[in-house]
């Protein structure tokens, strides 16, 4: 029942003298609470009863005259009504029963309007007549009665306290303790203890009832203390001597210098800490603080200090987390005084609510127009930050009508003569909102701009603007009316009115004018407060750096259910930081309090010993033992809600934990579920089916709170071959992480050790996953990403780089005045994961599931390399910020270049041709102008870190200018992302256009200065200096770098490095040594590697090992014997001790990653990775879905099938004892692989001497020089661009005609240059020293042209053929008489096939392309409007000499028959049968 204490506060206690147990001790005795209830009858209970067996037995009633009891209820004026309200609001009063019970909120207890399930109503009739109507049962609604008010009110008088009372004046008590004397008393021993494990844990809320010898009593409590409680009939019977009046035993504590408890009171205090009973949320407080204790006890102290610290094992103390403990006492909980707002005087001397606010929600379907905006508030009194909760009213819908010019006929959709004017619209839209109703609204006139898709909305327009309530209907975007053709804004979200208007950019301090307090709590957080409209909220101005934020991890430990086959939790990790600062570098101390709450599962038991190891653990690890899911998932509400973290960070938290959370909350029926929260909501958001990723539902679950997923985090930040927690781990903190899977976590229940180790590693884990955190910088990084962009923090710790740019260029075109687009919903696509995932400011889309995909748009330009070994300095250029910089210098934007319908024409660079250039002198649009203030910031933040700065401002500055290059570089990409609001085709196509072309213009540069440019990769160029002096090298890098960027306004190149040695093997595939010189002058070597197999996650480590060794080999500087030597030997090695066993299982590991989840992927069975991932699904827990990575290991299992079906999980390995690594598919499809490439090049070596190495036959491993390449070309270059397909054509080199230049030039086509300085490429001589006019030289041109076809041809009737083995290496022109598929096998080996070293696609490739350069009509299409301009210009008798070179191709094109079908034989067998047919017998 509640009972009112003198101390003001309530409590709910149990009765029944037998069950009851002494909470903490309290200022009030438990005689003071009795002292109105004195007994007239002093002989106790049984004179009582042998009264009534007397009447009993003669036939007579017993009468008993009730005396009547004055001052029952005590008046109080309204003031001390409202006094006792603002004490039971500041202080948690009411033990809420691991939230099944009530939280006190202000209200009385008939305000309440939970709405909840009354359960069925006892059959007892003792118990109904004992049942307090004031405490409701976890799920129960009280009865709204005039009874029930009464009571409450009854309770909830003030009661002053009495003086001088002892236990002498409480009768009850006295006679109970008299009869109690009476009966016989256990002994306080072993007895006593076995009595007391069996008894349930303490429950406030439970009645049971009463014993027919015992007469129920009332004992008043404190909050119960779940660690704490322990029954009051295990205390030592002895005379209890009256309490001082102000004693308070809470007071009491153990320090951290003393002893601990004496065994008897500590081990009665531990058994009922773990003891289990019945599967409910009994003992558990949600209010008050669990992790700190405060010890109560009724010995004195000298008796409690004995040292019974426990021995611990070393098997124990050998897990690691002693190792990096960091404990120190949390923080008070502090008591805020919500009735008030701590408020602040602004600039101007208002009083405002200064609020830092971290995230913002918003409900559009059940509370359109009201915005929750969460974060912290500093209260004076108590110097220190607390949450606060503001709600924002009345954001009104704002819809911008657009009249017509003349109005039309909606039936039959024809244009009148009648001129509209804006009254006319005001009357339409008056109809139509009466119709829809709206029955209230404001309009006005305004003027706006537009520059996006909808080409027959005019740039700049008036407008009319038209505001209503957010609850109103919502009007559909494509309606259109007699007046007016568009109306724009009808799915803006109110957050999006609020952020745009109030120009709130990311987390910062707010000054809120006028706030109120809330008539009822909609949220838990400490403070709340209303403001009724959106304008009075306003940015403040102070400097005050961000508050610190309460930090919590939340690492889920889990196990599958064997007859339901859902997971299940069993264990709960959490560490806790309460002053993070988003602006500082990361604490020393990783951490400042912890806590791991445990359950068994329900179809075993804790080993026997489990709670007497735990109390020794105590110093280590504090731990709580929860009899089930339902009440460990209760407790860990609990402590969330009293943590009240600002920011929960976890590992895959929205791909796996959060989902199951909220599953597990709904399949147990957990009461207070948006605890995990920040505001308050009985309904729970639609949780899918499927176990998976989290949906937006589940996402806003947690609203108020931030979460930070240290995946996607990880994803963002660096590049690794798997983003699961072991990998981040190792890759990340360099240290080893120990996995358990779901068999070891079910084996680990059965011995409190292996149970111990179980809920070390699981902190170790959350330990793992705070340290990640620190060390990526991620929630400084998003901070400042988030004030860049002026999104909300927690979408931005979520990912979705495209929703970053667009909140920014919202801000851009708002503060413009232009209208932006409507957000589309969009389709939801399968997400594709690529393998090697390039960003999206590449260019171009991605691989689709089914295969290829040709690209919306062609993306950025690949130069063909020249491959080979090279052993001299290579010269590497590269743009500063290519596409940003493109953006700038051509003014690119949406308000400056004309819009034109999409065109779908196959060609990709018509349609850049057709799109005209702004003018130079045309003011900067918004997108340039927007990316020209991140570069200049980010120059600026550079700048500063140059100078004499602190590490503290150091790693600021290095954040900031991170966040501003992410957020730069990735502006482009908005444009080409399809489900982008800012989404522009046409823009993005030109963007790349220009790339592609400035790179093309920047090799034409570096070839004329006599340079060698080997490589060339969308924004960079690789040049050969031919020189192995670093010196001369970056001399010739500045020539060049100012050469090129003398052509430009804004674009910039830059060296990028210097290799000494370099592997060139194929496009995007090179390795190379990277030498720099430090500031003393020494030469310094790094090696750089990109695209190699060795770096790609789908080899194993053991190749990759090798291949390491090979490349370092390779650019070691040794000579080329000794390097062949070198790699034979080692591989010599790894083929013994392979074969051996001697090497890691790890190295092993293949991993692939899944771009659809498994049971999507169409042929599955040739894939290992899927149908691995397939069987590690089927026995429960988490599953493995798309974006994951799968590994596996192919090993011999006795069958006769493919390696691709031979394919298991490593935990499969383990347990199968019949399963062996397959070693001989590992040397032959794993190591050999990857060291043939890159040996391709090197002499003295070949892939069949490789193979013998290895210990493989080298017969069984030749390839043809000839073959396709293996890998699949990059999406970029995909669509075959010109430069692409005669890419190995020959060029035509001729030297100047005239005698004083004498300079060799290259005819690779029709024109060169660019813009207004196109010219053709016959025209002049390029040394501009010289200018000859090369059209006059025609006949030398047409003889050497006539020539170079004749030696073509000639080289390919030459017939030669050549060995495919490298071993083999034979070359003839006879054909051998034997033929196997198609091709003669070679007469010297005997083994390998001859083919043709010039084909006859070589040859015809090569005569399309002398035609090419010749051929000025077709060259003139791929030109822009400016130089098409220029080159009609062309001298005709310039024009006469190209017809005549391009008459030389064109014939002997027509005497090729390679491209011509001839029909009449291709159906001659047809038609013979025809006429055989016709004919007849």
């Amino acid at each position: 029942m509640y009972t009112k204490e003198n101390c003001g506060k309530m409590t709910p206690t149990k009765e029944g003298v037998g069950n009851s147990q002494e909470s903490d001790g309290d200022a009030c005795s438990l005689a003071q609470s009795r002292s109105r209830r004195q007994k007239v009858d002093k002989k106790g209970r049984l004179s009582a009863f042998e009264k009534l067996r007397q009447a009993k037995e003669k036939g007579i009633k017993n009468k008993y005259e009730v005396e009547e009891e004055k001052n029952v209820y005590e008046v109080v004026d309204e003031g001390e009504y409202s006094e006792l309200v603002k004490q039971r609001q500041e202080d948690d009063w009411i033990v809420d029963d691991d939230g099944a019970g009530y939280v006190e909120d202000g209200r009385e207890i008939f305000d309440d309007e939970m709405e909840e399930e009354a359960p069925t109503a006892s059959s007892k009739k003792n118990q109904d007549q004992k049942k307090n109507k004031n405490i409701v049962r976890p799920g129960t609604k009280p009865k709204q009665d005039i009874k029930s008010m009464f009571a409450a009110a009854a309770v909830s008088s003030k009661m002053k306290p009495e003086k001088d009372v002892s236990l002498a004046n409480d009768d009850i008590l006295d006679g109970l303790l008299g009869d109690l004397n009476k009966t016989s008393v256990p002994k306080l021993g072993k007895s006593l203890e076995k009595t007391v494990i069996r008894r349930s844990a303490y429950n406030p809320f439970k009645v049971e009832p009463s014993s027919a010898k015992v007469q129920p009593v009332t004992v008043l409590n404190k909050p119960i203390k779940r660690e704490l409680d322990f029954p009051i009939d295990e205390l030592p019977v002895r005379k209890m001597a009256p309490l001082p009046k102000n004693r308070d035993f809470t007071k009491i504590k153990v320090e951290p210098g003393e002893e601990d408890p004496s065994p008897s009171i500590k081990q009665r205090k531990e058994k009922s800490k773990t003891e289990v009973g019945s599967d409910d949320l009994a003992g558990i407080d949600f209010d008050d603080d669990v992790e700190f204790p405060e010890t109560s006890i009724l010995e004195d102290k000298q008796h409690e200090l004995e040292d019974i610290k426990p021995k611990i094992s070393e098997e124990v103390l050998n897990l690691g987390w002693e190792n990096i403990s960091e404990i120190s006492e949390a923080p008070a909980d502090v008591q805020v005084d919500s009735s008030q707002l701590p408020l602040v005087s602004n600039s101007a001397g208002d009083q405002v609510l200064r609020f830092y606010w971290l995230d913002a929600y918003e409900d559009t379907y059940h509370q359109p127009g009201v915005v929750y905006l969460f974060g912290k508030v500093y209260v004076e009194s108590i110097k220190s930050y607390v949450s606060c909760c503001v709600t924002v009213r009345n954001i009104e819908r704002r819809l911008f009508i657009l009249p017509r010019i003349k109005r039309i006929n909606l039936k039959t959709n024809l244009e009148t003569s009648e001129d509209v004017t804006m009254t006319m619209v005001y009357e339409e839209f008056n109809r139509l909102a009466d119709k829809n109703r709206i029955d209230k609204f404001r309009s006005m006139k305004v003027k706006k701009n537009y520059a996006f898709d909808k080409l027959d909305v005019p740039v700049e327009a008036d407008y009319l603007e038209v505001r209503y309530a957010a609850d109103l209907p919502t009007l559909p975007s494509d309606l259109k009316g007699e007046t007016f053709s568009h109306i724009f804004g009808t799915k803006t979200s109110s957050l999006e009115h609020l952020l745009l208007n109030q120009k709130m950019k990311g987390p910062a301090w707010l000054d809120l004018k006028f706030p109120q307090i809330p008539s009822a709590a909609t949220s838990w957080c400490k403070l709340e407060a209303v403001i009724s409209k959106p304008e009075h909220v306003v940015i403040s101005e102070t400097n005050q750096p961000p508050p610190p934020l309460v930090v919590m991890t939340l690492n889920l430990q889990t196990l599958p259910n064997p007859k339901t086959r859902q997971n299940e939790i069993v264990a709960a990790a959490c560490l806790i930081h309460h002053d993070f600062y988003m602006d500082k570098p990361a604490p020393s101390q990783r951490f400042q309090q912890h806590f791991c709450v445990i359950s068994k599962p329900s179809d075993l038991i804790f080993p026997f010993d489990f709670r007497e190891q735990v109390k020794k653990m105590t110093n280590r690890m504090k731990i709580d033992i929860m009899p089930g899911e339902r009440g460990l998932i209760g407790f860990l509400l609990a402590r969330i809600h009293k943590i009240d973290p600002d920011l929960i960070v976890g590992h895959d938290i929205y791909g796996f934990d959060l989902d199951l959370l909220l599953h597990r909350i709904s399949a147990n029926k957990i009461p207070h579920w948006s605890k995990i929260s920040r505001l308050k909501r009985t309904v729970m958001p639609k949780i899918s089916h499927n176990h998976g990723r989290a949906t937006f539902a589940e996402k806003s679950a947690v609203c108020g709170r931030m979460l930070c997923d240290v995946q996607i985090s990880a994803k963002e930040l660096i590049r690794c071959r798997s983003y699961d927690l072991t990998e981040l781990t190792s890759q990340v903190l360099k240290s080893k992480r120990v996995e358990v899977d779901y068999d070891q976590v079910r084996e680990m229940f059965s011995s409190s050790q292996q149970l111990l180790k179980l809920i070390e590693l699981t902190l170790m884990d959350s330990t793992y996953i705070l340290q990640i955190i620190y060390e990526l910088n991620a929630i400084p990084l998003a901070l400042q990403i988030t004030n860049i962009c002026g999104n909300v923090m927690s979408r931005t710790l979520m990912g979705g780089r495209s929703e970053r740019n667009e909140w920014l260029l919202l801000h851009a075109f708002h503060e413009k005045q232009y209208i932006c687009p409507d957000k589309e919903f969009k389709k939801n696509q399968t997400p594709v994961v690529m393998e090697d995932d390039e960003e999206l400011d590449k260019g171009g889309t991605k691989k689709a599931a089914g295969g290829k995909r040709k690209p919306a748009y062609a993306g950025g330009l690949v130069l063909e390399p020249k491959k080979g070994f090279y052993d001299t300095f290579i010269l590497l250029l590269d743009f500063n910020s290519l596409y940003p910089s493109i953006i700038q210098e051509y003014n690119i934007c949406f308000t400056t270049i004309s819009r034109a319908p999409e065109s779908h024409t196959e060609n990709a660079d018509d349609d850049i041709a057709n799109i005209i250039l702004p003018d130079p002198d045309l003011e900067p649009g918004v997108l340039p102008t927007e990316i020209r203030k991140l570069v200049d910031s980010r120059k600026q933040v550079r700048a500063l870190m140059k100078g004499d700065v602190t590490h503290e401002q150091m790693m600021q500055y290095d954040i900031r200018q991170k966040a501003l290059k992410l957020t730069a570089n990735s502006m482009y990409g908005c444009l080409g992302f399809t489900f982008s609001r800012f989404y522009a085709k046409p823009l993005a196509a030109l963007v790349t256009g220009k790339g592609r072309e400035i790179l093309l213009k920047t090799k034409d540069l570096v070839q004329s200065m006599n340079l060698d440019v080997i490589y060339g990769d969308t924004d960079s160029i690789m040049i050969n200096s031919n020189s192995t002096d670093l010196d001369q090298v970056f001399k010739l890098g500045n020539k060049v770098k100012s050469e090129v960027n003398k052509l430009y306004r804004l674009l910039e190149i830059d060296i990028d490095g210097v290799f000494k040695s370099m592997l060139l093997l194929k496009k995007k595939k090179y390795a190379a040594l990277s030498i720099t010189r430090g500031p003393d002058g020494k030469e310094i070597t790094t090696q750089e590697m990109k695209g190699l197999d060795i770096v790609r996650r789908d080899w194993c480590d053991l190749a990759k090992k090798a291949g390491e060794f090979v490349v370092g080999q390779i650019l070691s500087g040794q000579s080329r014997e000794t390097i062949v030597e070198n790699i034979h030997s080692r591989l010599t090695e790894v083929g013994e001790e392979a074969r051996a066993g001697k090497l890691d299982i790890e190295l092993f590991y293949i991993t692939k990653q899944l771009t659809k989840n498994p049971e999507d992927y169409p042929d599955m069975k040739s894939l290992p990775h899927v149908q691995v991932a397939l069987r590690f699904n089927t026995k429960g827990g988490k599953k493995l879905r798309a974006g994951d990575t799968v590994p596996y290991i192919v090993c011999e299992d006795g069958t006769t099938l493919s390696a691709t079906q031979r394919a298991y999980h490593p935990d499969e390995l383990a347990k199968q004892e019949n399963l062996k690594i397959d070693v001989k598919y590992y040397l032959a499809h794993q190591i050999h692989p990857v060291v043939a490439r890159l040996c391709d090049p090197i002499e003295g070596t070949d892939s069949a001497r490789i193979a013998e190495c290895l210990g493989l036959d080298p017969s069984g491993y030749r390839r043809t020089t000839r073959q396709e390449e293996e890998e699949e070309e990059d999406l970029v270059t995909l669509q075959l661009t010109v430069e692409e397909k005669f890419r190995d054509c020959n060029r035509i080199v001729f030297p100047c005609p005239s005698t004083k230049c004498g300079r060799e030039i290259v005819l690779d086509s029709v024109f060169t240059g660019n813009d207004s300085t196109i010219l053709p490429a016959l025209q002049v001589c390029p040394n501009t020293e010289c200018r000859e006019p090369l059209w006059k030289s025609k006949n030398q041109l047409k003889n050497l042209l006539q020539l170079k076809i004749q030696q073509h041809v000639n080289t390919y009737y030459q017939g030669w053929l050549k060995c495919e083995d490298t071993g083999c290496n034979v070359r003839t022109n006879k054909i051998p008489l034997i033929m196997r598929r198609g091709h003669p096998v070679c007469s010297a080996c005997n083994k390998s096939s001859l083919h043709l070293e010039y084909t006859d696609s070589a040859l015809y490739n090569q005569l399309c392309f002398y035609d090419y350069i010749f051929d000025v009509q077709k060259a003139t299409t791929y030109l822009n409007e400016n130089e098409k301009i220029v080159a009609r210009k062309m001298n005709p008798e310039i024009m006469d000499v190209y017809r005549e070179l391009k008459h030389v191709t064109s014939r002997w094109l027509d005497r090729s028959a390679y491209s011509n079908v001839d029909l009449g034989k291709l159906f001659q067998n047809l038609g013979l049968l025809r006429v055989k047919l016709e004919r007849g017998p």
